[in-house]
């Protein structure tokens, strides 16, 4: 999480005994309990925002995307219905 000077808040609400809970496992590792919560939740962060935000594509996957982009396929009625659309003329 780096050594910067940390200034964002966040407040948790539990149970007392999620709160003991937390509090001694983050000292039976040896570090505190906003680290023992944060440094978790920071990295499940990145990997749903990973998830949402990069296309995984197979081998073959692959191989089909490269053919369309170079022999991409006449557009259909609704393609060209969609791109008369107001929001999308500057696009076209």
């Amino acid at each position: 999480m780096g050594t910067a000077l940390k200034h964002a808040r966040m407040e948790l609400k539990t149970t007392k005994d999620m709160k003991d809970l937390i509090f001694r496992a983050a000292a039976l590792m040896g570090v505190d309990a906003t680290a023992f919560v944060l440094v978790p939740a920071a990295e499940r962060a990145q990997q749903v925002i990973a998830n949402y935000t990069a296309i995984q594509l197979s081998l073959d996957g692959q191989r089909r995307f490269a053919t369309l982009m170079e022999q991409p396929p006449e557009p259909t009625e609704a393609m060209k219905a969609l791109g008369k659309l107001p929001d999308f003329e500057e696009i076209r």
